[in-house]
């Protein structure tokens, strides 16, 4: 069981991390303990942080939240190993250069029988995930797909085909970035109980989407506070993180994100 929230804004924001939440995901709650990666994208490239240990204990991570990186767009991860040993080489989020661009992935979730649908493949992973192989199929769908405003909806197109796809194999919820746009994909998901954990069950993402104007000055969530609200600002994370404005997106949801604002959007 992972947790993923992810932030696409119209101007560079600092979302500061209090560790109440993050860390808490991190091992000091939940089970999930065995890693945890922020990116901050920067235009083509990104700030990446990545650790294979619980948030909760590194020292890294309370570096990551005393420091202030504004970004457009943001994609963090907190793993908990289903498929893959609990090693860097198996921390989300995924990254690769393509097309001179930093593309960022991470999944919430178990694929089974991925690697049928991928021979040759696994040879080009770093770690041993079913997530990072899914990660460069979809890179292998979009690889003759060129950047730009004027090509997101067949890029939105492919993404959301490609998670219908995963999603046939099992619990699909990805967040993508490509340097220009994010992609997000909502399905199912493992939920805690008092008594272990449920059946994946919907929602696999929820959103929280700002409407221009409407709110304004300090905005607190669970292990969260955004000082400054852009104009526009979309924030998807796997639980809502504050008690109003969040709402469940329905199975087989497809987003595609630029700052701030819902390009496109899609059931699978």
């Amino acid at each position: 069981m992972c947790e993923l929230f992810a932030m696409s804004a119209s101007r560079p924001t600092i979302v500061e991390y209090t560790l109440d939440r993050f860390a808490r995901e991190g091992g000091e709650r939940h089970r999930n303990r065995d890693g945890w990666g922020i990116v901050f994208a920067e235009d083509r490239d990104a700030h990446i942080f990545r650790e294979a240990t619980p948030a909760a204990d590194s020292a890294l991570a309370r570096m990551v939240v005393e420091r202030e990186i504004p970004c457009r767009h943001l994609i963090a991860h907190v793993r908990r190993a289903s498929k893959g040993e609990p090693h860097l080489a198996n921390t989300h989020p995924f990254t690769r250069v393509h097309a001179g661009r930093m593309h960022h992935f991470a999944h919430n979730g178990t694929l089974h029988g991925i690697d049928d649908l991928a021979p040759g493949l696994r040879a080009e992973c770093v770690g041993d995930t079913d997530s990072e192989l899914a990660f460069l199929l979809l890179l292998r769908a979009l690889q003759d797909v060129p950047h730009g405003a004027e090509e997101t909806t067949l890029r939105f197109d492919i993404f959301r085909r490609f998670a219908a796809q995963m999603a046939v194999l099992g619990d699909a919820n990805f967040l993508f970035f490509d340097g220009e746009t994010l992609f997000a994909h909502a399905h199912k998901r493992i939920f805690e109980t008092e008594t272990g954990v449920s059946h994946p069950m919907p929602p696999g993402l929820c959103i929280r989407d700002f409407a221009q104007g409407s709110e304004e000055g300090p905005w607190r969530g669970h292990g969260l506070r955004i000082d400054d609200l852009p104009a526009r600002i979309v924030l998807l994370a796997s639980v809502p993180l504050s008690l109003h404005g969040w709402k469940p997106l329905p199975e087989a949801s497809a987003l595609a994100l630029r700052d701030g604002h819902i390009v496109s959007s899609s059931l699978s």
